[in-house]
């Protein structure tokens, strides 16, 4: 009986110890293009927790994550790892199905893409680099570079309850009519450590368009992005965003707000700390009706910055190249004049200088092109 008994007790004990290498085996690595020739094949074998790790080339691709909590990853970063659009017609990365942040894409470079346009049409693309719908992927160590949509979001389209995080990364000369960097819509995504530049929208939010959204942009840098209407690096249209830590540098707006515009119902929030605050140069203006902004840690007051008026402690005013009318002075229109614009004040600074000869210049150039 004890015999037996013994015997048992071993037969089931090697049972127990397969069974948990089964599950610790569930979650694979799948490799490309050693196993597979394509990131599409990978993502379509992938099951559970699994890794696609992608080796250093060039993907002519348009990828769908079809709802899949994977991770895709480079071996050995953007520089070298490039997903490319080219002559495919739609967005070159699609979140598309309810992907949450365990969808994640890490180390690439997007590039070539040219929007989906199954929402409004081939002539009013969205997304030319991802396209999130409904979907909430997180998108670390990424360059999406030339790409470009015919309506919103040039690089990123993050649609309805899309709560994309984006981390360090580099979203540079793309091009919309709206958001030609990011265009988000009723969300409430995270952008952290990530630089917008030479960016270009036709219409508004040369960086950066924000439509009924909550968007947290933390660390981040706008330099040399350009809208040909209102707001250079940011443009906000009844959203209610956060700003900490960031830098607007020489970003261009032809009429109105070269590092802000804020627009219908707009009250976003501006947060600096110590010498990190919000302007690098005098021609990075706040404009717009919308909302106020307040620098924390210091005593605040009116700014009047070219012909507009916000909310900041001294220090930042003076960075902006503004005046401040002292701590806490206010922006209402009754107890402020700010002054009036100079009709040869194109980028509305306050002065007439070479700067406006050269968006003049740049507008009739592309007027006669047109």
């Amino acid at each position: 009986m004890k015999l037996h008994t013994c015997i048992t007790k071993l037969m089931i004990v090697p049972l127990l110890f397969i069974g948990v290498c089964d599950i610790s085996a569930m979650a694979e690595t799948i490799f490309v293009p050693e196993d597979v020739q394509t990131i599409q094949e990978g993502i379509d074998k992938a099951q559970g927790d699994d890794t696609i790790l992608v080796s250093p080339g060039r993907y002519y691709e348009s990828i769908n994550f079809n709802g899949k909590a994977i991770t895709l990853k480079s071996e050995n970063g953007p520089s070298v790892t490039i997903i490319d659009g080219w002559r495919l017609g739609d967005s070159v990365v699609k979140c598309i199905n309810g992907e949450g942040p365990s969808t994640r894409i890490d180390g690439f470079t997007i590039t070539n893409g040219t929007g989906n346009a199954d929402l409004y049409g081939e002539r009013e693309t969205i997304g030319g680099g991802l396209l999130c719908l409904h979907s909430s992927p997180t998108v670390l160590n990424c360059i999406f570079v030339d790409n470009e949509s015919s309506y919103l979001g040039g690089a990123i389209y993050n649609g309805e309850r899309s709560n994309t995080i984006i981390r360090s990364c580099k979203i540079r000369s793309n091009k919309a009519d709206r958001g030609a960097g990011i265009y988000n819509t009723k969300g409430a995504p995270e952008i952290r450590d990530t630089e917008f530049s030479n960016n270009y929208a036709s219409y508004g939010g040369g960086g950066m368009y924000n439509y009924g959204s909550n968007a947290s942009v933390i660390s981040c840098t706008f330099r040399k992005n350009k809208s040909q209407y209102n707001g250079g690096a940011l443009y906000d249209y009844d959203s209610t965003g956060r700003i900490t830590k960031t830098i607007f540098n020489n970003n261009v707006a032809m009429f109105s707000g070269n590092a802000v515009y804020r627009g219908h119902r707009s009250a976003t929030y501006i947060e600096g700390i110590g010498d990190d605050n919000f302007f690098k140069t005098v021609h990075d203006t706040v404009e717009g009706t919308g909302g106020y902004m307040v620098a924390r840690g210091r005593a605040v007051g009116a700014c009047c910055v070219g012909t507009g008026c916000l909310i900041v402690d001294e220090q930042s005013c003076v960075q902006a190249g503004g005046s401040w009318l002292g701590p806490n002075s206010s922006c209402d229109e009754q107890v402020v004049a700010c002054p009036k614009p100079n009709t040869s004040d194109i980028n509305t600074d306050g002065v007439v200088d070479m700067m406006d000869l050269v968006l003049l210049m740049t507008s009739m150039e592309k007027g006669s092109a047109n």
